[in-house]
């Protein structure tokens, strides 16, 4: 998101409607042409594979709201502009997709365009799917089509004008799209390529993990650098020894993606956790160890400011013992200090000098990538909103305290937290800073700067339509003598 677009924001406004008219012409051509031969029933294994396949994707996090209706739509999706809505596709026929064909859901995943020829918002990653073979779009949709179809009306996004006209979305694609089925690189390994299949397609990796420019498109001269997302951070994961996980071994790497958690290094939460619970933790280990291989082939990024990796920083802290016998440490209203509101609400959980519990269900405050962060946005969102992930063994829970703590409080406790067990050189963190990530994070620059776009644009087209009126009112009629 702090990455420069390397277009002018009139030229991208200008090349939108430029796409919206090309990408009209090609809607309409493709519905000229003669629909493709029906496809074969779907059997046993087909739906099987889909299966697999979708929670690859992790089609459930963003489909359902309610666990009792899954991929039945309604779950909110915050993005920089506003709301978007996760659709309802199950087979209902009414507020599902059971009427679409395997025409229509291919088209969907592969060009991001639903049954009636609209763009779909790309908080739907297809310029990701796009990527996925013709057999397993099918197969995904075989598996969808094989549940019980659940009527809930879709939610209308809450987006402003002009963001929820879906035609300016052609113009996103003019610079952000770039569709096309994966193809194996012979001079790879089987493993190689199956992990670029995976991290850069099914389980669209990119969308989170690497920075966006001024269109709101995957950087990719940075990609799985770090990138921030609703109010969280997808860090880097790219080989760099210090801002990335180049000092991960590959089973740490395995581990953290089917259970979130290695201790002495990360805890995972927020979106992160969401996709272990909901799809990492369920994939085999050929295809763990395979997304392993193809991330530490991945060009490395560093960032300057960075001394040691996040994982490396605090240590033990021992003043709690001077706070025993002080009533007002469990009361935060009372607190005086972030020691005593560390005390009055963490140390129960994660120990009074930090270290967490054996195993790291609590994990230790410091060796821990939230906390080590010099950006401490993840861990005030977990001081707010808690973490929750269920894993196939166990489920991990600590209670956010957004209810119970003030702004200035959790500015205060997560100063503490930072300065015993965190990253030494992060400035001292404001209660304005807590307001903006209970806010879910800060508000993107483009929606100032839209309007501005969208009035140039205007006198562009405008210019143009002028110019060329002008020039035929001034060519000269056959009949006229001067022509002659």
């Amino acid at each position: 998101m702090t990455a420069r677009s390397q277009f002018t924001f009139p030229r991208w406004m200008a090349g939108m409607v430029l796409a919206a008219g090309l990408a009209h012409g090609a809607i309409a051509a493709a519905a000229d042409t003669v629909a493709a031969a029906p496809a074969p029933a779907p059997n046993a294994d087909q739906i099987t594979r889909g299966a697999y396949l979708a929670k690859a994707a992790d089609c459930i996090a963003c489909h359902t709201v309610d666990p009792a209706k899954p991929f039945a739509g309604g779950y909110p999706l915050a993005t920089p502009f506003g709301t978007i809505y996760g659709p309802n596709i199950t087979p209902d026929k009414e507020t599902g997709i059971g009427n679409w064909s395997d025409e229509d859901f291919i088209r969907a995943l592969h060009n991001g365009i639903d049954d009636e020829g609209k763009h779909l918002y790309p908080a739907f990653p297809y310029a990701s799917f796009t990527k996925l073979s013709r057999d397993d779009v099918l197969a995904i949709k075989a598996y969808l089509f094989s549940l019980p179809p659940i009527p809930q009306k879709n939610l209308e996004n809450k987006l402003p004008f002009p963001l929820n006209q879906r035609w300016i979305l052609a113009g996103w694609n003019l610079f952000n799209f770039k569709p096309g089925e994966w193809k194996d690189d012979a001079g790879k390994s089987p493993e190689w390529n199956r992990g670029a299949y995976l991290v850069e397609g099914l389980a669209h990796c990119q969308e989170c993990h690497t920075p966006r420019n001024l269109t709101m498109g995957v950087d990719l001269k940075r990609s799985f650098g770090g990138a921030q997302l609703g109010g969280w951070t997808a860090f880097n994961i790219t080989p760099d020894p210090v801002s990335g996980i180049g000092g991960w071994k590959d089973e740490e790497i395995v581990q953290y993606l089917k259970t979130g958690l290695v201790p002495g290094k990360a805890s995972a939460a927020g979106g992160m956790a969401e996709a272990i619970e909901h799809s990492l933790q369920y994939l085999s280990e050929p295809d763990l160890k395979a997304i392993v291989a193809y991330l530490r082939s991945v060009p490395a990024i560093s960032d300057a400011a960075d001394k040691k990796p996040r994982y490396a920083w605090g240590q033990a802290a021992d003043d709690d013992a001077d706070l025993r016998g002080v009533a007002a440490v469990s009361v935060s209203s009372n607190a005086a200090s972030g020691a005593e509101l560390f005390s009055g609400n963490c140390a129960s959980c994660h120990s009074a000098s930090g270290s967490g519990v054996v195993g790291g269900y609590y994990p230790s405050l410091f060796s821990n990538s939230v906390v080590g962060a010099r950006d401490p946005g993840n861990l005030l969102m977990v001081i707010l909103h808690g973490v929750q992930r269920r894993g196939k063994d166990e489920q991990t829970f600590m209670p956010g305290f957004a209810d119970h703590l003030n702004d200035g409080q959790v500015a205060m406790l997560a100063n503490y937290v930072v300065k015993q067990y965190g990253h030494a050189d992060t400035p001292p963190i404001t209660p304005e800073q807590v307001k903006v990530q209970r806010q879910g994070g800060p508000v993107s620059p483009m929606l100032t700067l839209l309007p501005w776009g969208l009035g140039a644009a205007g006198l562009i087209v405008l210019f143009i339509l002028f110019s060329l009126i002008m020039r035929r009112g001034r060519r000269p009629s056959k009949d006229d003598p001067a022509a002659s």
